[in-house]
C-alpha cells in the first residue's frame, strides 16, 4: 500500500486517456545516448512508471512531476515553498487565496491562469475537492481563491499534491502540463523520452533529455547501469546489497523515506473476522502490547532491512505535521509480553492468522516477526497475498485478525491525513485505512477539531494528543520501522532525492 495519495493524479485517469501512440517508435537507447552530458536514462522497476498514454498512480512518482506542476511544492524538510503559487494567505478561517506566478506557459503555449487551476478543481477532481471546497472565485487572472464548507487547514498539503491541467488542452496535444520537462517519444513498455521545456518558468537543468526506460528484472537493470546504458537505476533491496554497495563503479544514494512499516490488528471484540463466536484476543490492549513487546524491531532493521532503516515509534515521520516527540517505542521486553499475556487469560498462547503482503522485505520481516511471537506462546499462520488481493482482503473488506503492511511514498506532508485514515473510527469520509475498526470518541473528537482549527499551535497540539491515546494508551498499532531508499547511480551522477520519491530530473548534474 505504497500510494494513497490525495490528488487530481489518481482519478483523471479514468477521463484523461491520451494518443501518444504517434510519437512511439523502435529505439534502442544504447544507440541513441550521445556523450554529451545533457542526456540521462532511467532504469524504473515497471512499465507503468513509463506509461505515456494515462495519468497512473504507477507513473506519478517518475513522469507526472517533470510535467506537471502544483500550486505548491515541498522542499527536502517537507517546508511548503512556491510553485505555481508564489504565496498564499486565509483572508478568514474558510477562504483561501493564492496568489499565481506570472508568465507561466503550458507545453501547448497557453498562458497559465487562475482559470486552469478552477478548470483543474472543478472539472478533474477528487472527493477531497468536493468534500472540502464550496466554490472557487477568481478574483483575477492570477489570484484565485477557495470557500471551504469549514475551516480547512490542510488545504496546502491538498494543492501540493494536485497537478494543474490545461484548461484547452486537446487529447491529441497528450500530456500538456507547466513543468521542466515535455514528452516527445513514447515506446509502450519499453521506455519514455522527455526534452526540456525551453519556456519553462523555472531554472535551466544541466539534463535537458531524460528517458525513463523499464528493465523489470534487477539483474539486467545493475547490467545496464554497469555497462553505462543508463545513468540511474531504481533498487529494492536484496541479498545483492551488500555486494553492490561495495562496487566502486556504482554509486548508492541512501536517503530516509516515508516508508513506514507496521502491525495492525482487529479490534471487534464481538463477531471478530477469525473468532465470530468467541473471544478476539486482539481486542484486548494487554494482548496488543505483549505483541508489541514481543516483537525485537532491532532485529528486524539488522535483518531484512540490512540495517538501513530506523525505529518507528509512530504512523508519521519525524519531519511530518502531527509528529509527536513525547510517544516513544515499547522496550523488547518477553517477559513483561508473557505477564501481559497471561494477565489477559492466554497464559499459554493463542492461534492467529496474520495477512501480510509477499513480495521483498514484507516476506523477510514477516517470518522474523512469527519466530520473535512464537517465543511468547503466539502461534501465527502466515498469509501472504499479492498486493491486490491484499488490498482487497484486508482494506477493503477488513477481513483480517493482523496485519503486517509498508506504506509510505508521498502519503501526504500533514499527518492530519494519517490521523484521518488511520485512526478515525471508519465511516463515509474517516478510517478509510482503519481495517481493524479501531474506534476511540475521544481519538474522533480531536480528529474532528483538528480538521477545522486554522492555528497551527494549536491544531499540532491537538493531532500529537490523538496519536498518543491511540498509539501509547490502546496501542492500535505497532509500529515497526521506518527503511531508507536506495537509488544507484553512475559514478558521474549528482543527486540528492527527497524523502516523497518523486524523480525529480532538474536537480540531477553531471559532474
Amino acid at each position: 500500500m505504497n500510494s494513497n495519495k490525495n490528488s487530481s493524479k489518481k482519478i483523471i485517469s479514468a477521463v484523461f486517456l491520451i494518443s501518444l501512440i504517434y510519437l512511439s517508435g523502435c529505439i534502442n537507447i544504447t544507440e541513441i545516448k550521445p556523450l554529451t552530458k545533457d542526456t540521462l536514462v532511467w532504469g524504473v522497476l515497471r512499465p507503468e512508471q513509463i506509461d505515456a498514454l494515462n495519468i497512473t498512480i504507477e507513473n506519478s512518482w517518475s513522469l507526472i512531476p517533470n510535467i506537471y506542476d502544483s500550486l505548491l511544492e515541498i522542499d527536502n524538510k517537507f517546508r511548503t515553498i512556491p510553485a505555481l503559487a508564489v504565496s498564499w494567505s486565509t483572508p478568514d478561517i474558510q477562504t483561501w487565496r493564492f496568489n499565481l506566478r506570472h508568465g507561466v506557459k503550458f507545453h501547448n503555449g497557453e498562458d497559465f491562469t487562475a482559470k486552469d487551476v478552477k478548470f483543474t478543481l472543478e472539472d478533474i477532481s477528487n472527493s477531497y475537492y468536493y468534500d472540502t471546497i464550496d466554490n472557487i472565485t477568481i478574483v483575477d487572472d492570477y489570484t484565485i481563491q477557495f470557500r471551504t464548507h469549514t475551516p480547512s487547514p490542510a488545504i496546502p498539503s491538498f494543492v501540493y499534491d494536485c497537478i494543474i491541467l490545461c484548461k484547452n488542452a486537446t487529447p491529441e496535444q497528450g500530456f500538456i502540463g507547466t513543468g521542466p520537462y515535455h514528452i516527445v517519444a513514447f515506446d509502450p513498455g519499453n521506455y519514455t523520452k522527455l526534452e526540456w521545456f525551453e519556456d519553462y518558468w523555472g531554472e535551466t537543468p544541466q539534463v535537458k533529455t531524460v528517458y525513463f526506460k523499464a528493465i523489470e528484472n534487477t539483474t539486467a537493470r545493475l547490467d545496464a547501469l554497469l555497462s553505462g546504458e543508463i545513468d540511474i537505476a531504481q533498487y529494492t533491496i536484496d541479498e545483492r546489497y551488500q555486494a553492490i554497495s561495495q562496487n566502486p563503479n556504482i554509486t548508492v544514494v541512501l536517503y530516509p523515506s516515508l516508508n513506514r512499516f507496521i502491525v495492525g490488528f482487529d479490534m471487534r471484540k464481538n463477531e471478530s473476522y477469525a473468532f465470530p463466536d468467541g473471544a478476539n484476543p486482539t481486542a484486548d490492549v494487554r494482548v496488543r502490547k505483549a505483541i508489541y513487546q514481543a516483537i525485537n524491531v532491532t532485529q528486524l532493521i539488522n535483518g531484512p532491512c540490512n540495517g538501513l532503516a530506523e525505529p518507528l515509534s509512530q504512523l508519521i515521520a519525524p519531519a511530518i505535521f502531527g509528529y509527536n516527540p513525547k510517544i516513544a517505542r515499547l522496550p523488547y521486553n518477553l517477559t513483561e509480553s508473557k505477564r501481559l499475556l497471561a494477565e489477559a487469560g492466554y497464559a499459554h498462547g493463542f492461534n492467529i492468522s496474520v495477512d501480510n503482503i509477499e513480495k521483498g522485505v514484507n516476506i523477510q520481516s514477516s517470518c522474523l516477526i512469527v519466530q520473535q511471537l512464537s517465543k511468547v506462546g503466539i502461534n501465527v499462520t502466515l498469509t501472504n497475498l499479492s498486493f491486490l488481493d491484499f488490498d482487497q482482503k484486508v482494506m477493503v473488506n477488513r477481513n483480517t485478525s493482523m496485519y503486517l503492511v509498508g506504506y509510505g511514498g508521498s502519503m501526504t506532508v500533514d499527518g492530519g491525513t494519517e490521523y484521518n485514515y488511520f485512526i478515525q473510527s471508519v465511516s463515509e469520509n474517516t478510517g478509510s485505512l482503519n481495517s481493524g475498526y479501531y474506534s476511540n470518541p475521544e481519538v474522533d473528537r480531536l480528529g474532528i477539531e483538528s480538521s477545522q482549527e486554522m492555528s497551527p499551535v494549536a491544531r499540532l497540539k491537538l493531532l500529537q494528543e490523538g496519536f498518543r491515546i491511540a498509539l501509547v494508551d490502546d496501542i492500535a498499532y505497532v509500529p515497526l520501522f521506518n527503511w531508507d531508499n536506495i537509488i544507484l547511480t553512475a559514478n558521474n551522477v549528482n543527486f540528492s532525492p527527497y524523502a516523497d520519491q518523486y524523480m525529480i530530473v532538474k536537480d540531477i548534474t553531471f559532474t
